[in-house]
């Protein structure tokens, strides 16, 4: 198992901004390290932000936009104009998104322009990209409130070369930059089980009774807000099930309610073994499991007999469990579907469906009792969110295991290719829009590119209905045969299963039908007992123990902007001793952006140093003596460390604020 979340691979992404956003740099390269991401920044040009979107560049695009650099006269704010041009960048952003498989992330940064203008501008960029594939929308309310307290602005720096930003504010655009395109990069759980007593609420049920300070509240805020992103929420506490149920039920201060839970294990058994209850309930894997509970011993309970689960402590106190939620990235939901906001609902249907399955004396008569209806059909503008989460999420039916995000499936269907989605529902409720398969033309054949199926469907002959679709569709695309593309995952054998049983021949990686052997296709489900396909189908998942360390020091240490700047500035560097003369600590502050000086008449521009790294030369001056230099003496080569010195010597420390 890697010691990061995902696998160490080169990740190019191009930044522009409306102000200087090179100082991003360090922090952004030393997260993705950190996570593996392995992120090649390079940046536009400054201000040419529509330029940037409006290129074919290949690469993931971070836009950083002050909407106050767009105002024109600050005095006189034209809202109107604001507006015009920022209708003008959604455009273009769709049009971008449209052509394109990379990620675009819209970051908009504290400004100190008027908050009435800005953020009715803000709202208006948010609304109009709301749905647009592979775009993520981060407005500055939510960035700093992942931050409160933080110092953001630095007027001297944005004097000297419209560098906004102190160093802990710069470090905090790059972590929300890199947790943005971790939310796009690495698969995101389906089921949260929370503990209840000091987690959601303070005190044990069981004894003195409970309360529920406003930071729970937070908190249980919190997981509505997974639910109506898609995530199902279950409750496991060593409790009796009657009280946990009447709490919810209930208690007046309560925000989470019976209809936003999923599931509820309250006994006193071990919590992994209730977790695979769960699994077994949900017919889900246990690697799409997060749990959170207070309590050192129950985490470590589970990490050793559920290894599978993403199982992380949850500070005990309410203020900092709420801090650490908000940081705890895997709970992000970049793209929220019409699936994803039902999918509590579609498991209580389950619930009804299992009640006929269990009345059912065969298979064949649990699928009569259905009344199952299987459409496919060609995939719709507004649905590639959708359809990309398939390709992401889907495990054991997935011919290919091929991961593709919103943006690249629109850019497959532009150039030509045909994209199907496959929508299920019965006499209970719609099961949603639940598979996808992508043909592309191939000679006298249709070339089968994706041919996946969510698990919630699977064991009921929609994959054969999905087959013969395809068998019938053939003659009037010209093809006689279909080619249907295998690529082992160590997690699909149930497709491999599936595919193997159709009676066709393989040619390489390719599994070659008729298309009348394909229209043939039937499911007969065998005269016994009705079995529900469940965790004896799931292949085994990796552990999620060395995942959770990392994750669970991203909530916490690296939740801190100072520390994420400090770790970056210091990469690489040996570490310095606190102290010294005043000549000694120019020279290590000079070493954070040129060669380390080796004698006194070294020149920063030799160096190459340049006027970015001068201005930030100066600030970084600024926050260890309190003391703004005259820039007119500090941008003409040759700039000496003496020359530092004899400054700071010289300088008089400013009344009042430091900036």
């Amino acid at each position: 198992m890697s010691d990061s979340i995902v696998s160490t691979a080169s990740f190019p992404i191009r930044v522009a901004a409306t102000f200087t956003a090179e100082p991003v740099a360090g922090a952004l390269t030393f997260l993705g390290d950190l996570l593996g991401l392995g992120l090649t920044p390079t940046f536009a040009p400054y201000g040419q932000v529509f330029q940037e979107v409006l290129s074919e560049a290949g690469e993931a695009r971070v836009l950083l936009i002050r909407p106050g650099d767009w105002l024109g006269d600050p005095l006189r704010p034209d809202a109107g104009a604001l507006h015009a041009l920022l209708d003008d960048l959604a455009d273009a952003v769709r049009s971008a998104a449209g052509t394109s498989g990379a990620p675009i992330v819209v970051l908009f940064c504290p400004d100190t322009a008027d908050r009435r203008v800005t953020v009715g501008a803000e709202d208006r960029l948010a609304a109009a990209l709301t749905g647009v594939p592979g775009v993520q929308v981060v407005t500055s309310a939510r960035l700093v409130s992942w931050f409160p307290g933080l110092t953001w602005q630095h007027s001297y720096t944005e004097r000297l070369g419209a560098v906004p930003y102190t160093e802990p504010g710069y470090a905090a655009l790059a972590t929300v930059i890199v947790r943005s395109l971790h939310a796009v990069t690495t698969p995101r759980p389906k089921v949260i089980v929370v503990d209840c007593d000091n987690t959601i609420w303070d005190g044990e049920v069981a004894e003195a009774g409970i309360s529920v300070p406003p930071a729970r509240r937070a908190i249980q805020r919190m997981l509505v807000e997974q639910v109506r992103a898609g995530r199902l929420v279950c409750l496991c506490s060593r409790n009796a099930e009657a009280d946990v149920t009447e709490v919810l039920a209930n208690h007046p201060d309560m925000v989470l309610r019976p209809e936003h839970v999923t599931a509820v294990r309250a006994n006193w058994q071990a919590k992994s073994g209730n977790l695979r209850s769960l699994a077994d309930e949900l017919d889900l894997g246990l690697d799409t499991f997060v749990f959170l509970d207070d309590d050192a011993l129950q985490i470590a309970e589970v990490s050793a007999n559920a290894p599978e689960v993403l199982a992380l402590q949850v500070p005990a106190d309410a203020v900092e469990a709420d801090a650490y939620l908000r940081h705890l990235w895997p709970l992000d939901a970049p793209y929220v579907t019409a699936e994803d906001a039902g999918r509590t609902r579609s498991y209580r249907d389950n619930r009804q469906r299992e009640q006929i399955r269990r009345k059912s004396a065969t298979l064949a008569e649990f699928l009569d009792r259905l009344e199952l209806r299987v459409t496919v059909r060609p995939a719709r503008p507004g649905e590639w969110d959708r359809a990309a989460q398939l390709t992401q999420r889907t495990n054991q039916f997935n011919a290919t295991g091929v991961r593709r995000g919103p943006g690249e499936l629109a850019r497959l269907a532009a150039d030509g290719a045909e994209c199907l989605v496959v929508e299920v529902e019965d006499r209970f409720g719609a099961y949603g829009l639940v598979g996808l398969m992508i043909l592309g033309p191939a000679p006298a054949a249709i070339a089968v590119d994706t041919f996946l199926l969510s698990c919630r469907s699977l064991g009921r002959g929609v994959e054969h209905r999905m087959l013969a679709h395809l068998g019938r569709l053939a003659p009037a695309r010209g093809g006689t045969d279909l080619r249907l593309r295998f690529l082992a995952t160590g997690r699909n054998v149930p497709v491999k299963d599936f595919l193997d049983g159709l009676g066709g021949r393989w040619d390489g990686d390719e599994l070659v039908l008729s298309a009348d052997q394909a229209a043939a296709a039937r499911y007969a489900p065998e005269q016994a007992p009705a079995a529900r396909p469940g965790p004896a189908g799931r292949s085994p998942a990796t552990p999620a123990a060395a995942d959770a360390d990392l994750i669970h020091r991203i909530a916490g240490e690296w939740a801190d902007p100072a520390r994420v700047a400090a770790a970056a500035r210091n990469k690489g560097r040996t570490a310095t001793v606190e102290g010294g003369t005043v000549r000694d600590r120019v020279a290590d502050l000079w070493a954070e952006f040129v060669s380390p000086p080796s004698d006194p008449d070294d020149d920063f521009f030799a160096l190459h140093g340049d006027s970015l790294k001068m201005v930030l030369l100066l600030g970084r001056v600024l926050e260890e003596f309190q003391v703004e230099l005259p820039p007119a003496d500090f941008f003409e080569s040759p700039v000496t460390v003496a020359d530092f010195v004899a400054a700071l010597a010289n300088a008089r420390r400013p009344a009042g604020s430091r900036r």
